[in-house]
Protein backbone atom coordinates (compact mmCIF):
# COMPACT_ATOMS: atom_id res chain seq x y z
CA UNK A 1 0.00 0.00 0.00
CA UNK A 2 2.93 2.46 0.75
CA UNK A 3 4.22 1.94 -3.18
CA UNK A 4 0.88 2.89 -4.15
CA UNK A 5 0.52 6.04 -1.86
CA UNK A 6 4.08 7.15 -3.08
CA UNK A 7 3.64 6.41 -6.68
CA UNK A 8 0.21 8.99 -6.45
CA UNK A 9 2.03 11.43 -4.14
CA UNK A 10 4.97 11.93 -6.41
CA UNK A 11 2.53 11.17 -9.29
CA UNK A 12 4.68 8.64 -11.24
CA UNK A 13 2.95 5.68 -13.18
CA UNK A 14 0.92 3.08 -10.98
CA UNK A 15 1.24 -0.40 -11.90
CA UNK A 16 -1.00 -3.10 -11.60
CA UNK A 17 1.25 -4.62 -8.80
CA UNK A 18 1.01 -2.10 -6.92
CA UNK A 19 -3.13 -2.23 -6.37
CA UNK A 20 -4.31 -4.51 -3.93
CA UNK A 21 -7.93 -5.75 -4.33
CA UNK A 22 -10.09 -7.44 -2.06
CA UNK A 23 -9.78 -11.26 -3.71
CA UNK A 24 -5.93 -10.75 -4.05
CA UNK A 25 -6.04 -10.02 -0.30
CA UNK A 26 -8.43 -13.10 0.61
CA UNK A 27 -6.42 -15.63 -1.57
CA UNK A 28 -3.18 -14.47 0.75
CA UNK A 29 -4.64 -14.53 4.16
CA UNK A 30 -6.98 -17.94 3.51
CA UNK A 31 -9.99 -15.97 3.43
CA UNK A 32 -11.49 -16.44 6.92
CA UNK A 33 -10.51 -15.23 10.38
CA UNK A 34 -11.94 -17.99 11.82
CA UNK A 35 -9.08 -20.43 11.91
CA UNK A 36 -7.21 -17.67 13.81
CA UNK A 37 -6.05 -18.46 17.31
CA UNK A 38 -6.38 -15.41 19.82
CA UNK A 39 -4.70 -15.93 22.77
CA UNK A 40 -5.54 -15.11 26.33
CA UNK A 41 -3.33 -12.48 28.26
CA UNK A 42 -3.78 -14.89 31.07
CA UNK A 43 -4.98 -18.66 31.82
CA UNK A 44 -7.95 -19.00 34.30
CA UNK A 45 -6.54 -20.15 37.59
CA UNK A 46 -10.20 -21.13 38.79
CA UNK A 47 -13.67 -20.54 37.86
CA UNK A 48 -13.95 -17.35 37.56
CA UNK A 49 -17.50 -17.49 36.33
CA UNK A 50 -20.26 -15.53 38.28
CA UNK A 51 -23.30 -17.91 37.73
CA UNK A 52 -23.72 -21.61 38.28
CA UNK A 53 -23.54 -23.59 35.23
CA UNK A 54 -26.68 -26.62 34.39
CA UNK A 55 -25.92 -30.07 32.67
CA UNK A 56 -29.06 -31.93 31.28
CA UNK A 57 -31.43 -29.53 31.64
CA UNK A 58 -32.07 -29.53 28.09
CA UNK A 59 -30.48 -32.10 25.54
CA UNK A 60 -31.08 -30.08 22.55
CA UNK A 61 -32.39 -26.47 21.09
CA UNK A 62 -33.49 -25.13 17.04
CA UNK A 63 -31.26 -22.70 16.48
CA UNK A 64 -31.47 -19.84 13.17
CA UNK A 65 -28.43 -19.10 12.06
CA UNK A 66 -27.96 -16.93 9.06
CA UNK A 67 -31.65 -17.80 7.66
CA UNK A 68 -30.99 -21.74 8.17
CA UNK A 69 -32.90 -23.49 10.91
CA UNK A 70 -30.42 -26.05 12.82
CA UNK A 71 -30.75 -28.78 15.55
CA UNK A 72 -27.81 -28.27 18.06
CA UNK A 73 -26.94 -30.32 21.19
CA UNK A 74 -27.03 -27.94 24.01
CA UNK A 75 -24.09 -28.76 26.18
CA UNK A 76 -24.96 -27.04 29.32
CA UNK A 77 -27.08 -24.17 30.38
CA UNK A 78 -27.17 -21.18 32.90
CA UNK A 79 -29.15 -18.23 33.53
CA UNK A 80 -27.47 -15.81 30.78
CA UNK A 81 -26.58 -18.30 28.10
CA UNK A 82 -26.14 -21.69 26.86
CA UNK A 83 -23.31 -23.55 25.45
CA UNK A 84 -23.83 -25.46 22.31
CA UNK A 85 -22.26 -28.33 20.52
CA UNK A 86 -21.94 -27.89 16.28
CA UNK A 87 -20.24 -27.28 13.19
CA UNK A 88 -21.13 -23.82 12.70
CA UNK A 89 -18.57 -21.35 12.37
CA UNK A 90 -20.42 -18.01 13.30
CA UNK A 91 -18.46 -14.89 13.83
CA UNK A 92 -18.11 -13.64 17.35
CA UNK A 93 -20.89 -11.11 18.12
CA UNK A 94 -22.93 -12.96 15.50
CA UNK A 95 -26.57 -13.02 16.44
CA UNK A 96 -28.19 -16.66 16.92
CA UNK A 97 -31.87 -16.60 17.37
CA UNK A 98 -32.09 -19.97 19.90
CA UNK A 99 -35.65 -22.07 20.06
CA UNK A 100 -36.52 -24.70 22.70
CA UNK A 101 -39.54 -26.47 23.03
CA UNK A 102 -42.19 -25.08 24.65
CA UNK A 103 -41.19 -21.51 24.89
CA UNK A 104 -40.18 -18.29 23.10
CA UNK A 105 -37.45 -17.38 20.99
CA UNK A 106 -35.01 -16.28 22.39
CA UNK A 107 -32.26 -13.96 20.86
CA UNK A 108 -28.33 -14.84 21.31
CA UNK A 109 -24.73 -13.47 20.92
CA UNK A 110 -21.62 -15.20 20.14
CA UNK A 111 -19.56 -15.08 22.54
CA UNK A 112 -16.75 -17.47 22.15
CA UNK A 113 -15.58 -20.13 19.93
CA UNK A 114 -13.77 -23.26 20.96
CA UNK A 115 -13.62 -26.94 18.86
CA UNK A 116 -16.79 -26.91 18.04
CA UNK A 117 -18.48 -25.30 20.86
CA UNK A 118 -20.27 -22.09 20.92
CA UNK A 119 -20.85 -20.10 24.07
CA UNK A 120 -24.14 -17.78 23.57
CA UNK A 121 -25.22 -15.01 25.37
CA UNK A 122 -28.72 -14.50 26.04
CA UNK A 123 -29.10 -11.75 28.36
CA UNK A 124 -29.10 -11.82 31.46
CA UNK A 125 -32.15 -13.86 33.73
CA UNK A 126 -32.87 -14.43 30.24
CA UNK A 127 -33.07 -18.51 31.76
CA UNK A 128 -34.87 -19.50 34.82
CA UNK A 129 -32.75 -22.42 35.71
CA UNK A 130 -34.16 -22.63 39.68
Amino acid sequence: MHGLRSAILTGEPVSASLITTKEGCRRQTGGSLTSLRIAREERRATNQRSEDRHWGVVDRAMIVFRRKKLLVRVVNVSSSGIMIETDIVPRIGESVAVDFEGFDRLQGVVRWIKAGRIGLDLGEDSIDVG
